[in-house]
């Protein structure tokens, strides 16, 4: 009798062991379980508030490029937008270049005056709140103005845009970090004996360029700065990398110039690195890594 008492009490014991076995691994099951959870909760949050800095992004974005393109096709240029790359591209009657210049056609020089006025009467809303007289920001008065006469090609009778912005009261949570003037050419090589060493260098005189064609009509566009102090105008050149058509009868069209905005993500964006939020925003909109 005592031996069978001997055996069921080690039954009992075995049977007590397997139970808290099983317990322990329910219990790190919902763990695990409760693990998973919170990170899906915390990875669906983190999406949700990407795909709102995005479109928000994007709208503003959005509202940069077809106010400038308006005001472009209201003067009679072909435009084409391309709104996933923040860019605009200035067709071929737009600005246009000679073969290996980088002074645009004759006929086009007034068309970088328009560009200029619209980039000045848009632009203010969209970095950091400042008033620009025709002296600029800082200290400079309206005499230098007339110390600079405004080249023939800038808009006719119209003075200089004194960069007021009028918000109406809205606020943009996300400003431009750059307006980038890209240069371009065609796949023709650059003459032998030609000042430029190749067609990148050529691209980037011909954006630098217009940047100046720019700042001799709207002075105040060079004072135009970002949340960081930085110049918002700034220029590059891809040569013949980047063809707006690889037809060849329309190969003058990559003579062109595009103007490219990248954003800044607002302050209050939650850092978390290159694989989360600022980095998928980053990616995103095309600005730079840091």
């Amino acid at each position: 009798m005592r031996r069978g008492s001997e055996t069921g009490a080690e039954g009992q014991n075995y049977l007590a062991s397997v139970s808290d076995l099983v317990s322990a691994f329910i219990f790190v099951f919902i763990v695990m379980l409760a693990i998973f959870a919170y990170r899906l909760a915390t990875a669906t949050e983190e999406q949700a508030e990407i795909t709102s800095q995005l479109t928000a992004a994007d709208e503003v974005r959005d509202s940069i490029l077809t106010q400038i393109a308006t005001r472009l096709e209201d003067s009679g240029m072909r435009v084409q937008v391309l709104r996933n790359q923040g860019v605009l591209r200035l067709s071929e009657n737009a600005i246009n270049f000679p073969l290996g210049s980088e002074i645009p056609v004759s006929q086009h020089e007034g068309n970088v005056g328009i560009v200029a006025r619209a980039i000045a009467e848009v632009v203010p809303c969209y970095v950091p709140p400042v008033r620009i007289e025709a002296g600029g920001p800082d200290g400079r008065d309206a005499a230098i103005e007339e110390e600079t006469p405004r080249p023939p090609y800038c808009q006719a009778g119209a003075e200089r845009a004194s960069y007021d912005c009028q918000r109406h009261g809205q606020e943009y949570a996300w400003l431009l970090e750059t307006l980038l003037i890209e240069g371009h050419t065609d796949s023709v090589p650059v003459a032998p004996g030609s000042r430029y060493r190749d067609n990148l260098e050529l691209s980037s005189m011909r954006a630098a360029t217009v940047h100046r064609m720019i700042a001799a009509c709207e002075a105040g566009v060079e004072l135009l700065a970002n949340t960081s102090g930085h110049p918002i105008l700034s220029t590059s050149g891809y040569g013949d990398a980047r063809p707006a058509t690889l037809a060849p009868e329309r190969s003058a069209s990559n003579r062109r110039i595009d103007l490219r905005f990248l954003l800044e993500p607002p302050a209050g964006v939650v850092r978390r690195g290159e694989s989360g939020i600022e980095g998928a925003i980053r990616r995103r909109i095309g600005e730079p890594r840091r």
